[in-house]
């Protein structure tokens, strides 16, 4: 499962638990919900760019490709590096 996949069964989580009310299988479905956020949070943090992408895929928007920045090492030591 992806991070949009646990995000979604954390809100299939959460409506269960609104909806069951006030009982310890509410507060079950809570947890639940809280381990699947908790989960997506995870997927997200793990690879931001690709989720942030994945979840605008998901909502119907467009996305840029991605762009690869070519650093010459040799220019960037030389820049910041002391020698």
């Amino acid at each position: 499962m992806d991070g949009i996949g646990y995000f979604k069964r954390a809100e299939e989580w959460a409506e269960q638990s609104r909806a069951i009310g006030h009982s310890e299988d509410a507060i079950a479905a809570a947890t639940a919900a809280q381990v699947f956020a908790t989960l997506a949070l995870a997927a997200a943090t793990a690879d931001a760019t690709a989720f942030k992408r994945a979840l605008a895929r998901a909502n119907g928007l467009e996305v840029e490709p991605a762009r690869v920045a070519k650093v010459d090492p040799v220019a960037f030591a030389a820049a910041h590096l002391e020698a």
